[in-house]
């Protein structure tokens, strides 16, 4: 059927479900279908003939999405990886979002990249219903089951051509943590044509599922059952996590459902359910290490054969100062940044405007809190603003606050921004170079004056404010091109420092093992770094800096299931970069050049150093991303010096 065609008979559809007699769906048997278009018309009001692909979010709300679940994220990529190449070759993209149906991992093939980005498929992508109506995602989280929509299932007509197989990951409190979509552009009309890819999209959702249930119970006493002669099926398996008392506290989805059939809520006594307590199942289980035991479920009489996990220890975390933000927690064996903290120390309480500068990454703000650490004012406020991270229209009412009224939308009682927050502390404008002109000359007059006025104000407010910027950018030669007040720059720069990339410190080596350290103490664990593997890492450019040495190393450390890190722990871009000949550097040659390259590299750590994710967070086709990875020698094989 055309596309004009389909879409005629599609409004038709929706047009007559929303009648006063109601109406039904073409394909018969499909009641969740019919139930997620009514809740699109009457409850979401979603317009069936809205002809734009879905919500992108921006790679800053990426990037807080992602942080929210990233030991689960660390985990379930692995899962999504193998559903991938399962079905990749038949033409299907595959995408993890979170509860909130935000793509937070995405899939695709490179000969159909653009066909897919254009109908809204990458990261960062909405899919609740909410946003798209009836659809894979959105309605999988409603009705917390695996769903088929299949073409024209979907309630807007921009989807009718697609075809979405999706699956709930529930989470170890039965909570849904995630969902995996396998999408199709092209199908036969037939449904039934994706069922095999349906049942693989169920079968990794339960993969992920039970793997991050063992994670996340590694610490406890965990029971893997299954029937009698089923073997023990990591897919179909039902597991039980039990406390020090010998009590259930913790059930997979497939056990709550079907084992304990959501029988009253957690904990409940072992000997409840079974016919063994808790203590007879570990003394049976002592007994005969690694052998099932078998039980009998009360309610059913049915035997099952069980498998127990023995907790994993916890080993007590060498000792990290967590939370210190003061200087001695810098790593300062390098000469230049050792003389550059002692000059600091001299100057923190004379109220002298203070500017960092250095790459991104490179520990701008560590050094911010330090210097507020350090000062007279270490028990006031440290009040932090991106420039770059907040858009535009935003940061005027951040930075200044804004009276009642000020614009549509404004708090009843108006509200105080960064630079009142900030009186008697420390303010810290971060990437201060990308603040928009109009502001400059508005903080300008902030620092001369001592005043600020609210948006939307008639009257200016005293501050006492202490001023620490920093920023990645040539500020002179902003200056030059007219992109930064002079008279700004001039004030701001009474005492600058430029902290040194990684690559170019001498005490590497020592911010490699406090890193580590830091990342082993906040997850727990006791783990070792062995020399040679030290030694291999510092021969990195890292030119993400200590930010992408910190994210590599809080990887390894959640992925190592032994007491010492090896190689296998690593992403696998690092191995690669490791195990390649360095490219030829190929420096920018103009300031635009300089500013993609950088963004490129921003991109590349917000995605976990992904490329196909990381052009999709800034909009640039994958094709176009590669050539600029190989024109900024970014390419295959380490990162060269910038």
């Amino acid at each position: 059927m055309r596309f004009r065609d389909a879409f005629s008979q599609h409004m038709r559809q929706v047009g007559a479900l929303s009648s006063p007699r109601g109406g039904e769906l073409l394909v018969p048997g499909q009641d969740r279908i019919a139930e997620s278009w009514r809740r699109s018309m009457e409850q979401h009001r979603v317009d069936p003939e809205m002809p734009a692909s879905p919500r992108i979010l921006s790679a800053a709300e990426v990037r807080e999405r992602c942080g929210r679940i990233e030991p689960f994220l660390q985990l379930a990529r692995l899962g999504v990886g193998k559903l991938h190449s399962q079905i990749k070759d038949a033409g299907y993209c595959v995408l993890m979002t979170d509860a909130e149906g935000s793509t937070v991992d995405f899939r695709g093939q490179p000969s159909v990249d653009h066909e897919f980005r254009s109908r809204g498929f990458r990261v960062g992508a909405c899919w609740s219903e909410r946003d798209e109506g009836t659809c894979g995602v959105g309605t999988t989280l409603i009705d917390r089951a695996p769903i088929l929509v299949h073409k024209g299932e979907h309630f807007r007509a921009y989807n009718i051509g697609i075809t979405c197989s999706a699956a709930p990951v529930f989470g170890p409190d039965n909570d849904v943590v995630a969902v995996i979509n396998a999408s199709a552009l092209a199908s036969p009309d037939d449904r039934r044509s994706q069922s095999v890819v349906f049942q693989l999209v169920a079968q990794n959702a339960r993969f992920i599922e039970n793997a991050w249930f063992i994670e996340a119970n590694r610490h406890r006493w965990t029971v893997q059952i299954a029937g009698v002669g089923r073997g023990l099926d990591p897919e179909r398996s039902y597991l039980l996590a039990l406390d020090e008392r010998g009590r259930i506290v913790q059930a997979n989805f497939l056990a709550h459902v079907e084992l304990l059939e959501y029988a009253g809520p957690l904990p409940r006594a072992f000997h409840e359910v079974f016919d063994l307590s808790a203590d007879e199942l570990l003394r049976a289980a002592h007994d005969r290490p690694g052998m099932p035991v078998g039980l009998r479920r009360l309610s059913s009489g049915h035997v099952l054969s069980a498998v127990v996990r023995v907790p994993e220890q916890r080993r007590q975390p060498r000792r990290v100062v967590q939370g210190r933000h003061d200087f001695s927690t810098l790593a300062a064996g390098d000469t230049r940044i050792a003389s550059d903290i002692q000059r600091l120390k001299r100057i923190v309480n004379s109220r002298l405007p203070i500017l960092l500068l250095g790459e991104t990454g490179a520990g701008k703000e560590a050094f911010a809190h330090a210097i507020h650490a350090q000062s007279e004012r270490r028990d006031q406020p440290f009040v932090a603003l991106n420039c770059a991270a907040i858009p535009e229209n935003l940061i005027e009412s951040e930075l200044f606050g804004y009276r009642e009224g000020a614009f549509t939308g404004a708090k009843a009682k108006g509200e105080a921004g960064k630079i009142q927050l900030s009186s008697g502390g420390t303010l810290f404008l971060d990437e201060i170079g990308d603040m928009p002109l109009p502001l400059q000359t508005r903080l300008l007059r902030v620092l001369a004056e001592g005043e600020v006025l609210r948006l939307g104000g008639t009257e200016p407010e005293k501050v006492d404010l202490n001023v620490v910027c920093a920023t990645h950018r040539d500020l002179e030669a902003l200056v030059a091109a007219g992109r930064f007040r002079e008279d700004l720059y001039y004030r701001l720069n009474a005492a600058t420092f430029t902290l040194p990339p990684l690559r170019a410190r001498s005490d590497r080596r020592q911010v490699l093992q406090q890193v580590f350290d830091e990342e082993c103490a906040a997850a727990g664990r006791d783990i070792a770094l062995p020399d040679e593997l030290a030694d291999e890492l510092m021969s990195y450019a890292w030119p993400g800096n200590i930010r992408q040495l910190r994210n590599t190393l809080r990887y390894a450390v959640a992925v190592c299931e032994s007491d010492v890190l090896s190689r296998l722990h690593l992403p696998d871009n690092l191995l690669r970069a490791l195990d390649q000949p360095a490219p030829s550097t190929a420096e920018p040659r103009s300031e635009a050049e300089a500013d993609e390259r950088r963004r490129i590299i921003e991109a590349m750590e917000a995605s976990g150093w992904r490329a196909t994710e990381a052009a999709a967070l800034i909009g640039m086709p994958r094709a176009t991303f590669y050539r600029r990875l190989s024109r900024y020698g970014l390419g295959r094989g380490r990162f060269p010096s910038r």
